[in-house]
């Protein structure tokens, strides 16, 4: 990657001291093993640099082919193959969710309580469109609060299931957080986007990344798992633990334990790992 100068693009080279040193500090304060950061405008890099380790036992230095797990960055990417998609007329914004994944055709909105402290449901004003699911507003949620429709998604464990006909499958079993488009809810929707891009491409959800996104742009090391010869690049993954310092992770987050192999239920919403080279490209 060639760096160019920042007050060529209209960057302060003495203000961009502050990020160093703010992830420094980081770094120097154990909060953070190690850290890259790529700065760039108008389509031009202009800061690079890579801070601390990229595991804390074998103080193996971060570089910049450092493989990281993407998290929801993944999320934007799977935008991007949605956004394909559409460009090729395969689906409209007002087209019912339930056009392209048939077991949503039944969805019920959570509306409270009754006398005995049971959940009423009711039907939806309007079933959730694809719009309302691109934007985390069709009344989708994780899971992961402590509402009484969380609680369900807690029983029934969509992000656990084997495949994505069964990640879909039991998010149909669950009610709606509230009206599709009435508020927003950050959700579990780009999981169900990774299975409508392959229904309507008839390709796996990796398969069409890799064919439409990552080739094109060069991105080499972007994908659902890391193959044993780039697996000395991949960067260990940290938590606090309870006396607050830094322990590698086990697994969690809506991606695969350890990415060795392709996974059965790619996540639209957090599966892909890549280096910060590919993300930028």
């Amino acid at each position: 990657i060639t760096v160019v100068s920042p007050e060529t693009v209209g960057f302060s080279s003495a203000r961009l001291e502050n990020l160093h040193a703010l992830i420094q500090g980081e770094v120097d304060r154990k909060e953070l093993a190690g850290a890259i950061t790529l700065l760039a405008r108008h389509g031009k890099v202009v800061d690079f640099r890579t801070y601390g380790v990229k595991d804390l036992a074998s103080q193996a230095p971060m570089t910049w082919d450092t493989i990281f797990r993407d998290y929801s960055m993944t999320k934007p990417v799977t935008g991007a193959a949605m956004m394909i998609l559409y460009e090729e007329g395969k689906w409209l914004p007002w087209d019912p969710i339930s056009k392209y994944v048939p077991a949503f055709k039944n969805l019920r909105v959570f509306d409270g309580f009754d006398r005995d402290g049971k959940i009423v449901l009711k039907d939806p004003v309007h079933p959730p469109t694809m719009a309302e699911l691109m934007s985390h507003s069709a009344g989708f949620s994780y899971g992961s609060g402590h509402g009484p429709v969380d609680a369900l998604y807690q029983q029934v464990k969509p992000m656990q299931s084997a495949n994505l006909q069964q990640f879909v499958d039991r998010m149909a079993q669950l009610p709606l957080n509230y009206q599709p488009g009435q508020a927003w809810m950050y959700s579990a929707s780009m999981d169900i986007e990774g299975y409508i891009v392959e229904k309507l491409s008839g390709e796996t959800l990796p398969d069409f990344m890799r064919t439409h996104i990552f080739e094109p742009l060069g991105m080499k090391d972007a994908g659902f798992y890391i193959p044993q010869d780039k697996r000395a690049r991949f960067a260990t993954n940290y938590e606090d633990n309870a006396q607050g310092e830094l322990a590698p992770v086990q697994a969690g987050g809506g991606a695969p334990a350890d990415y060795a192999a392709e996974p059965a239920m790619p996540s639209g919403g957090g599966g892909l790992a890549s280096t910060i080279g590919d993300y930028y490209r």
